[in-house]
């Protein structure tokens, strides 16, 4: 597949990298020839030095037979842009852009053929303020996605030798059954696992779940997580922290620290039922004020990760229950997780996963980024085709690498744990954690 990326930073040099290694023909473009210079030496790909919305600059790139653009530099005028001069000149038929302002997304008839053709928005500020709601409302989850269907969830609960007598797979696989769940797979010090009869769990293995999101906290309660979450401490008052504080003020007391004045008084007119401190969130006599020991969630979510680090840490050290930070730097998120912080959250992983949905092929309707984009959580569709490798068949008789975990099939919005004499039919949904070097077999093969 030929695809253009419009934007080298963060997202898009790890985008670029990741379809290249998966054999896609990939053509970078970026106003900045240093960050072109760093990615091009790690991988083969084109680059091109300009402006992506320039018409001159697309043509260069190869828009006339480019089967996607991927628009995601800081700029969302130059996004929108671009995918609507590589629609309008060239007829490129599918058009992703990242749109940071969320003011643009407030007007439903902005994006469409007429106006502005884009086929999918992407908007991180957005995406990660909805991902942290969804932790802070299932306390003791680390991770909670869901599929096509919102319903159907996969959850990561790190397991807590302290809250737990029991550390036996099948103890807890038997109890899950009860609410129609089922553990799929573990994470033992950054390598994944299937599971085994006999396996026994140890302190701070991450247990990779399925299941009903109405079931979420009956689950959690069986890893003796028995509280609800009630008092919310935000750090930083910016997009993620004002859209996360707009939309869970209803059910919990939030709190917002910002440290700019001029923010902190416009969050303060535009939001009810918070409080807004304009203080330093670092500040150990400010966060004692505030009653930081009483906190079920502190969340660290300003831009700046050194920030973020040091005001859950000294959150945790302070009191609160749970600290969750934003961290961009791989290096930091592996240096604090499992220690100081309780969660790390990377918005550019929950980006990619947002834009992988969009850009794998085949029948793959979802796909989550997992392990800092090592591994996959994709869902994919059977669909009916003359020359289909898969209707009909059962598992053991599809060419599946052995790494693939299945972990269930989806059917009639019911799940099917017991899939290993079932014949798979049309409309069936296959959920599976995928190695990234085998993303590419599992595509064509479902084509």
């Amino acid at each position: 597949m030929k695809i253009i990326i419009v934007g080298a930073g963060q997202v898009g040099s790890s985008l670029s990298i990741n379809l290249v290694k998966e054999g896609n023909d990939v053509t970078l473009i970026d106003k900045s020839a240093d960050l072109l210079e760093n990615i091009a030496e790690k991988v083969d790909l084109q680059t091109i030095h300009g402006n992506g919305a320039h018409p001159r600059i697309l043509e260069a790139a190869g828009a006339n037979k480019a089967d996607m653009i991927v628009a995601v530099s800081k700029s969302d005028e130059t996004n929108m842009i671009a995918c609507q001069v590589a629609y309008t000149v060239f007829g490129v038929e599918k058009k992703i852009a990242r749109i940071r302002d969320l003011e643009y997304l407030n007007y439903e008839n902005l994006f469409a053929d007429e106006s502005t053709p884009i086929d999918f928005t992407i908007s991180p500020d957005l995406i990660a303020s909805s991902y942290i709601k969804k932790l802070i409302k299932y306390q003791g989850t680390r991770q909670v996605f869901n599929f096509s269907n919102d319903n159907d969830c996969f959850i990561n609960i790190v397991f807590k030798e302290k809250n737990n007598e029991e550390n036996s797979i099948m103890y807890f696989q038997e109890s899950c059954e009860k609410f129609n769940a089922k553990i799929c797979a573990f994470i033992r010090k950054d390598k994944l696992y299937s599971i085994e009869d006999g396996d026994i769990i140890e302190n701070n293995d991450e247990l990779l779940l399925i299941c009903k999101e109405e079931n979420i906290e009956d689950i959690m309660k069986l890893f003796g997580r028995n509280k609800n979450n009630k008092r919310i401490m935000i750090a930083g008052g910016g997009n993620i922290g004002r859209h996360l504080s707009e939309n869970i003020s209803e059910d919990y007391q939030v709190k917002v620290i910002e440290s700019n004045e001029e923010r902190a008084e416009f969050l303060s007119e535009i939001i009810d039922d918070v409080t807004i401190i304009n203080a330093d969130s670092s500040n150990e006599d400010i966060l004692l004020e505030e009653n930081i020991e009483h906190m079920d969630v502190f969340c660290a979510l300003t831009n700046d990760d050194e920030a973020n680090i040091l005001s859950a840490m000294l959150a945790k050290k302070l009191g609160s229950k749970t600290v969750l930070s934003i961290i961009n730097k791989i290096s930091y998120s592996d240096l604090v997780e499992n220690q100081e912080i309780d969660i790390t959250v990377s918005p550019e992983d929950l980006t990619m996963g947002a834009l992988l949905t969009h850009i794998r092929k085949g029948s793959i309707v979802k796909a989550h980024s997992l392990m800092r984009g090592n591994l996959e959580l994709l869902e994919l569709e059977l669909r009916d085709k003359e020359d289909s490798k898969i209707i009909g068949k059962n598992i053991e008789q599809i060419n599946i690498s052995e790494n693939v975990i299945i972990c269930c099939i989806i059917r009639d919005e019911n799940f099917i744990f017991d899939i290993s004499n079932l014949l798979l039919e049309k409309n069936d949904r296959l959920v599976c954690l995928v190695n990234k070097k085998d993303v590419k077999q599992i595509e064509e093969l479902f084509e």
